[in-house]
């Protein structure tokens, strides 16, 4: 897909939660186990590709995003719901890893003067930085460093989360 024809993040995500809204028998945005039955009952029990893909896409970036310093421990229905919609839309996921790594870097490196800020409570905050890296995708290599940058305040989070867990 050429880069100018595609439309922003944002308006790929627009008057999409009519579409994406879980139904009445599902829990937390995934469907009961007696949905999944009839489902697979009713496709021969067989999985399409694009469903494992789709799976694929959403677990790897909603562990991108708990791993980061700063961010929830804990995905919620709406971070789900805004993952499958980007996967729904195109986006690919190394934009969306690098728009991730980006953000966080940009919070856990800010100058020492200026005022902290407060946890990100949502993916819909990297909206913006999904944007930006559509446009002007980092260089081969940068999410690397940018990830190896990050990964003392990611261990500090996973374990102080381990701790709080176990405490």
């Amino acid at each position: 897909m050429n880069p100018a024809s595609r439309a922003p993040a944002s308006r790929h995500i627009q008057g999409s939660d009519a579409k994406t809204r879980p139904s009445a028998s599902s829990v937390g945005g995934r469907a009961s186990s007696s949905t999944q039955d009839s489902r697979a009952a009713v496709s021969g029990g067989l999985r399409s590709a694009s469903t494992d893909a789709g799976r694929v896409y959403v677990e790897a970036v909603l562990d991108r995003y708990l791993w980061l310093p700063g961010t929830p421990t804990r995905a919620s229905r709406h971070d789900r719901r805004l993952v499958r919609t980007l996967y729904e839309s195109g986006i690919p996921l190394a934009i969306v890893q690098a728009a991730l790594l980006l953000g966080a870097v940009r919070r856990t490196f800010r100058s020492l003067d200026a005022p902290s800020l407060p946890p990100v409570r949502t993916l819909h905050y990297f909206l913006p930085l999904i944007e930006e890296a559509l446009g002007d995708p980092p260089a081969a290599g940068y999410c690397e460093y940018l990830e190896s940058k990050l990964r003392p305040w990611a261990d500090t989070k996973a374990e102080n989360a381990w701790h709080l867990e176990s405490g």
